[in-house]
């Protein structure tokens, strides 16, 4: 396991990959609430690498990765398709750990914006932890955690150098009604908006 995982974190060149990827974690096809529409009004543009520090999280978009697939992680698409990567750095601002998946997770706060096929109802299909030897991801509190959120496209989608856009999504904390399970962040809303490029690595390796 530990041998594919540094073949994925080498094939998705960046300084801020650590190639010993030891976690893939596959999302649960269960929405979480649905995300909020982008505001009408202009958001706030960071660059590649910026942080945007919202209530749960801090997020910086470093990469925007174009990729035919990870065969030997067993992540590959649909015939017709590659694979969008966006490589981030993300850190759990709050005192509990937060999940990568979807349900009250880190899953729910990145959506690219223009690309054909995706829109903010299209979920990434996995979540891929760069640097955390867990199987199952959580992030734990102030522990910057090297991500990976990954989407099928088709293949005329994007190429090498397209801008790229991304929304950054923040949510409101709630902490009453949830004897069980506690407090929790819900209804995500558009904070941010990232601006970089598109890097085609092709089947992957040094790009």
């Amino acid at each position: 396991m530990r041998a594919r995982a540094k073949a994925l974190g080498e094939k998705v060149p960046t300084k801020y990959v650590v190639t010993g990827l030891t976690g893939v974690v596959l999302l649960a096809t269960a929405g979480f609430g649905g995300l909020a529409d982008a505001p009408a009004t202009a958001l706030p543009a960071v660059g590649a690498g910026e942080s945007v520090t919202g209530a749960q999280l801090r997020i910086a978009v470093e990469r925007a990765v174009l990729i035919d697939g990870f065969p030997e992680q067993h992540i590959v698409p649909d015939p017709g398709n590659r694979l969008l990567v966006l490589v981030t750095e993300v850190e759990n601002l709050t005192d509990v750990p937060v999940s990568t998946s979807n349900e009250l997770g880190a899953a729910d706060n990145l959506r690219p914006v223009g690309v054909p096929g995706l829109d903010a109802a299209s979920e990434p299909f996995t979540v891929v932890v760069l640097d955390d030897a867990a199987a199952l991801a959580e992030l734990q509190p102030r522990v910057p955690v090297e991500l990976a959120y990954i989407w099928q496209v088709a293949d005329d989608a994007l190429a090498a150098d397209d801008p790229i856009e991304v929304d950054v999504y923040d949510k409101t904390y709630r902490a009453e009604g949830f004897v069980t399970y506690g407090a929790r962040y819900e209804n995500p809303f558009v904070t941010a908006r990232a601006e970089l490029e598109v890097d085609d690595v092709g089947a992957g390796g040094d790009g």
